[in-house]
């Protein structure tokens, strides 16, 4: 059996991850700025600590994907970046049900550049119309921005609980948001 094609997808995949904007999370590791200024590194979301996201050093990025790609092509980075981003399900399939399908939604809709399939993602239970107007002109200019990475990071205090925080990666201009997830009526919405 030619094992040597896929050789050549796993080397180009992580030469593409290489080559991306550098991320503020790999294989779990999650790099956040504490209120002090300190970096900190951990395996939960920055919220949790009362810290914000962060991006990671390229050099670090670097160094965790060589690491990765020594021990297994895939290693610590796991299987979730591989390929094209996948399409968002249809809207008639309901909202995202678990964290899983709220990062896969958020991706896809991020990638059409579609406002309302993103605001399809959010919680908007509570907001007047004012409030709306301003989520909506946030979400808008966000659309225009190329999403990387939506990644979930469970909180502390409520793990279990359905809370915790969407980490979103745009590549241009670099940026982490943090954003908290909801679950409301089985379903699992992210807010400001």
């Amino acid at each position: 059996m030619n094992t040597q094609p896929r050789r050549v997808a796993g080397w180009a995949w992580l030469l593409a991850l290489v080559l991306c904007a550098p991320a503020h999370a790999i294989g779990g590791l999650n790099r956040c700025q504490a209120r002090d200024g300190q970096a900190v590194y951990t395996d939960t979301a920055c919220a949790a600590l009362g810290a914000m996201p962060a991006p990671l050093s390229a050099e670090l990025v670097n160094r965790l994907t060589f690491d990765a790609s020594a021990s297994a092509s895939a290693g610590l980075l796991g299987m979730r970046h591989q390929g094209a981003i996948p399409l968002r399900r249809p809207a008639a399939s309901g909202c995202a049900r678990n964290v899983g399908q709220l990062s896969l939604d958020l991706l896809g809709a991020f990638a059409a550049g579609d406002v309302n399939r993103i605001a399809e993602s959010f919680h908007w239970p509570g907001l007047r119309h004012q409030q709306a107007q301003l989520v909506m002109n946030r979400l808008q200019n966000l659309s225009r921005q190329s999403l990387v990475d939506a990644s979930y990071w469970p909180s502390l205090a409520s793990a279990g609980a359905g809370g915790g925080a969407m980490q979103l990666v745009f590549s241009e201009p670099q940026q982490v948001l943090e954003l908290d997830v909801e679950r409301y009526s089985g379903c699992y919405f992210v807010h400001f």
